[in-house]
């Protein structure tokens, strides 16, 4: 029997610290079920991608895009004038190549952006996959809602159905698809970004001197919440001063997306404004991490912390597959299915926009404080749970790929 020629494709690029944890645990999966396979990832940022995925066992390829000058995209763009629209794929089929099959990665790509509005156009390339005969998987995903825009919903719910298989990473995303008719396709999973530096933990780790408080926020989230820059980066400065004051606490600013070619999605430089905006008699108290360490580097961070507060899904994942506490400021209904599907409850999540509503997020961080001991046992039973859940669609995926 031959080895599996699997392609990864779907993110824009492994800066973004979750993106890295999906390609390396979805590569450690992979390998766990077809130790041969050749796991082959279409990169945008091939150079930059192979330096951050040093020491994986993935190919790296260049994601090539379809000619912008080809006979369908000026037909796109020609009837776009016109008011009319028509997705076409972007990605190039040439990728196809003696693939026996897709994994679509990223999280939630399939989703609406900021605004309320979509794009096919990487549905397309999937359809397209599928006429070809090849599996496409949708992989550790949350989906949608497109309840608030119902062109989106209509034309993804069709997309969704007709997709081999589906592994949705929470409960929401499951009941979601569900009420959109998409049910034979999915199964349930955990994102695998668990299986990531699964060997660090933070057991014996954490500070004795100061409760070390770990924050992440992004700019990304203030696009979500409808803020300002100007106006939210001196809230939560305030607050972080706040919490520095009430709790005696250490501060560390946590960034886990960090881009030198898209300030709208850096988080270091994000972070840097508010460390820059923090109180001189503050300033002590609050360190911002700078060294760009990646996923499994920015965990040995974490576990330092006795609490971490994230605005990244991924970052709450990093630190909640450590055994860290976590706060999730919440931005759209994903932090509300991944919290539930940890804890069981959503009591440690907290809608971004009240962050820096005074008393708010020191009443979550007080609860985490009194129920410390029950949350850390709950996290050592619960995270290899997690862990081999992260597991369960291989047995699926030995379905689709026939060798």
């Amino acid at each position: 029997m031959r080895s599996p020629r699997i392609l990864l494709i779907g993110i824009g690029g492994v800066y973004n610290y979750g993106c890295e944890a999906i390609v390396r645990g979805t590569e450690k999966i992979l390998h766990r079920e077809y130790p041969n396979a050749q796991i082959v990832y279409a990169s945008r940022r091939p150079s930059d991608d192979q330096r951050r995925l040093a020491g994986s066992e993935v190919r790296i390829i260049e994601r090539k895009r379809n000619n912008r000058y080809s006979v369908k995209n000026i037909c796109r763009k020609m009837l776009s004038l016109g008011g009319i629209r028509w997705d076409i794929a972007s990605d190039s089929l040439a990728l196809l190549k003696n693939v026996d099959a897709v994994i679509s990665i990223g999280g939630d790509i399939y989703t609406l952006n900021a605004s309320g509005g979509y794009s096919l156009s990487f549905a397309k390339f999937g359809d397209a996959v599928r006429r070809r005969g090849i599996p496409y998987v949708l992989w550790g995903a949350s989906v949608g809602p497109f309840t608030q825009n119902p062109k989106a919903e209509k034309a993804f719910s069709k997309h969704l159905k007709g997709l081999s298989l589906i592994t949705a990473r929470e409960n929401a995303t499951i009941e979601y698809l569900r009420s959109i008719g998409v049910r034979e396709n999915v199964v349930p999973c955990a994102d695998p970004a668990y299986v990531v530096g699964s060997e660090i933990t933070a057991n014996g780790t954490i500070r004795k001197d100061k409760y070390t408080i770990g924050v992440n926020l992004s700019p990304l989230s203030i696009r979500h919440t409808g803020d300002v820059e100007e106006e939210a980066i001196p809230a939560q400065a305030k607050t972080i001063e706040g919490l520095v004051k009430t709790f005696d606490a250490h501060i560390i600013l946590i960034p886990h997306v960090v881009s030198n070619f898209n300030e709208k999605d850096d988080d270091f430089r994000y972070l840097y404004k508010i460390s820059q905006t923090i109180a001189p008699e503050y300033q002590d108290s609050v360190t911002l991490i700078e060294n760009d360490p990646g996923f499994v580097g920015i965990k040995k961070v974490l576990v330092k912390c006795n609490l971490v507060i994230a605005a990244r899904m991924h970052c709450a994942i990093n630190a909640l597959s450590a055994q860290v506490p976590t706060i999730l400021a919440a931005y759209s209904s994903k932090a509300s299915g991944m919290c539930n599907y940890v804890y069981g409850n959503t009591d440690l999540v907290i809608p971004l926009k009240m962050f820096a509503k005074e008393g708010i997020l020191a009443e979550k961080i007080l609860f985490v404080k009194k129920q410390n001991s029950h949350l850390k046992c709950l996290l050592t039973r619960r995270i290899p749970e997690i862990q081999t859940d992260a597991l369960s669609p291989l047995i699926r995926m030995n379905e689709l790929i026939s060798l």
